[in-house]
C-alpha cells in the first residue's frame, strides 16, 4: 500500500516542507526563511499543510525533523537551539496538527533523522551499526546500534559535538561548556583555530594570509591558501583534521561501528581515505571502521523523519 506523507525540516535559518510518496519527494519542497516568532513559524507549517491536503487528501501522517532536542517518544520538542524563535520548544506540533488536520505526527532531532536516512537509504545502507557526524557550523550526530536509533533515557543521546576534548578550560562552546569537540572541529572552530594560529606568526611570515584582517579570516581563506601551497594554511588545516580525528577515534572506540558517515559543509575539506587510514591505525579495537561521505542529500533530515514516521504509522 502506498504511503503519502508530509515531511518538514525546521532549522534555524530555513524551513522545508514537502509531499512524499513512499519516502520519495513529489516535486520541489516549499522553502521558507525561519521567522522571528513561533506564531509565524506555526502559521507557515499549518498554512502549507492546508494547501498540501487540498491536493493530497490521502495524507495521514507527518514527519518533522527539527533543530533542538526531542523527547524519547518522538512527539514533543523539549529543547531549542539558540537560533530558533523564542518559545519554539513550547509549540505542541502533535496537538495542533492532530486536532486541526487529523494527522499522526512524529518529531525527531534533525541530526538523528539524517543519521537514520543514511542508514536506510544513504551511504550506510545495510549496515546495522553506523554513526553519522555532521560537520558544519556546529557538530551534530546520530547513532544507529543494531539497526535502532540510539535515543538515550530521555531522547537526547548522540550529542557528539559536546564531547569535551581538553582538561584546561580555554574555549567556550555554544552550549555553555568549555572545550567541546564542536568548539574546535566545526566550521566555526576551524575559523577560530585559524585566527589563533595566525596571531602566533609574525605578520611578514603569514604568507597567503599576510594581507588579511585576522578577525575576518574564514575557513574558505584557509582552504584557498592550502590549494596554493601556503605553509601556514596547511598547518591550520592539518590541525583541524587532527581535531576532527580526535573525536572520530573516541566514537570508534566507544561504539565499534561498521562506518562513520560524514556530512555537512565541511566534508568537502576532508581527504576521507587519508583520515580513514589514520583513524584505523589509532583505534584500540581490532575491527576497522569505514569513513563514508553522506549520500542522502540536503533533505536527509526530512527524509529520515518520514522514514521513522512510516515505520510507526504506515500501513
Amino acid at each position: 500500500m502506498t504511503n503519502t506523507s508530509i515531511g518538514i525540516d525546521i532549522g534555524g535559518t530555513k524551513i522545508y516542507i514537502a509531499v512524499l510518496k513512499d519516502g520519495d519527494m513529489i516535486g520541489d519542497p516549499f522553502k521558507f526563511s525561519t521567522p522571528d516568532t513561533k506564531e509565524e513559524l506555526l502559521n507557515i507549517v499549518t498554512g502549507s499543510i492546508e494547501k498540501i491536503l487540498a491536493k493530497y487528501p490521502e495524507v495521514k501522517f507527518v514527519g518533522i525533523a527539527t533543530a533542538g532536542a526531542v523527547n524519547k517518544e518522538g512527539d514533543k520538542i523539549i529543547g531549542s537551539t539558540g537560533n530558533m524563535p523564542d518559545g519554539y520548544n513550547t509549540i505542541d506540533f502533535k496537538e495542533v496538527l492532530s486536532s486541526r488536520f487529523g494527522l499522526d505526527v512524529l518529531i525527531e532531532n534533525d541530526a538523528n533523522a539524517a543519521a537514520y536516512a543514511e542508514y536506510k537509504i544513504g551511504a550506510a545502507k545495510g549496515q546495522q551499526n553506523t554513526i553519522t557526524v555532521t560537520l558544519g557550523t556546529g557538530i551534530g550526530g546520530g547513532i544507529i546500534i543494531d539497526g535502532h536509533l540510539l535515543k538515550g533515557k530521555t531522547g537526547v543521546a548522540a550529542e557528539v559535538g559536546h564531547m569535551q576534548i581538553s582538561e584546561n578550560p580555554k574555549r567556550k562552546c555554544t552550549c555553555g561548556a568549555y572545550d567541546c569537540w564542536e568548539a574546535y572541529a566545526s566550521g566555526t572552530g576551524y575559523a577560530i583555530n585559524a585566527k589563533e594560529m595566525t596571531l602566533e606568526v609574525p605578520a611578514k611570515e603569514r604568507g597567503f594570509l599576510k594581507d588579511k584582517n585576522i578577525d575576518e579570516i574564514t575557513s574558505f581563506d584557509i582552504i584557498e591558501g592550502k590549494k596554493q601551497g601556503d605553509a601556514l594554511c596547511k598547518q591550520i588545516h592539518e590541525r583541524w583534521e587532527n581535531l576532527v580525528l580526535k573525536g572520530l577515534i573516541a566514537l570508534g572506540n566507544i561504539f565499534d561501528p561498521e562506518s562513520i558517515v560524514i556530512s555537512g559543509g565541511m566534508v568537502d575539506c576532508i581527504d576521507l581515505r587519508k583520515l580513514e587510514e589514520r583513524l584505523n591505525k589509532e583505534l584500540a579495537a581490532a575491527s576497522k571502521v569505514r569513513l563514508l561521505r553522506a549520500q542522502a542529500g540536503n533533505y536527509a533530515g526530512m527524509l529520515g523523519a518520514i522514514l521513522l514516521a512510516e515505520e510507526k504509522f504506515g500501513a
